[in-house]
């Protein structure tokens, strides 16, 4: 009688094969699944940027995304200008800026990625050397991206740090483009 099968010598060989490739693909798989948070965080702020500066179009009122200490950590708010002077820190303090939106929270959702700079990032072109780990929002001096009626902004950018990894949510003056990049190794690439 002839018989078909595999000997537990050939299960074990294959069951040991299959192992050895998928210890070979989990930094793969980790490296795949911080960038896929980062990315995904970064289009949430380039999504709610982009709102803020449609509202500020649509009502032809200036309006902005404040960053602001909050009950359960760093957050934004989204304000806008009730007398016709922009959006400023003392009008928001006084009542006659008025928010519009939020406070959420600066994390996204993503558990694994936080507003930082790691350390050693390269600037993005055309800036040269090294990322100030010390200020992960750049938009002045008063953490604040304000949007034109005309459609223009405040030029700055807002970082996102995940595992080895690095992103920066950037947004042009005169433009108010929008732009998400991720650095991969020490490349700049936008996505």
């Amino acid at each position: 009688m002839s018989q078909r099968g595999h000997t537990l010598l050939e299960m074990m060989a294959a069951i040991t094969i299959l192992l050895v490739m998928a210890s070979m693909a989990l930094p793969y798989l980790k490296a795949y699944s911080v960038e896929a948070h980062l990315v995904g965080a970064g289009q949430v702020f380039k999504g709610e940027f982009r709102r803020a500066r449609s509202i500020a179009v649509k009502t032809g009122a200036q309006t902005a995304i404040r960053f602001e200490p909050g009950t359960g950590g760093p957050s934004y708010s989204i304000y806008v200008d009730g007398n016709h002077n922009g959006v400023l820190s003392a009008d928001i303090a006084a009542g006659r800026d008025r928010r519009i939106s939020g406070p959420t929270l600066l994390n996204s959702g993503a558990s694994d990625v936080r507003v930082g700079i790691n350390p050693g990032v390269p600037a993005i072109p055309p800036d040269r050397g090294v990322l100030d780990t010390s200020d992960p929002i750049r938009f002045g001096s008063s953490n604040m991206l304000s949007f034109s009626p005309l459609g223009t902004a405040t030029p700055g950018t807002f970082y996102l740090a995940g595992d080895g990894l690095q992103g920066a949510v950037r947004v042009t003056g005169g433009s108010a483009r929008v732009r998400l990049m991720i650095c991969r190794g020490r490349t700049w690439v936008e996505r």
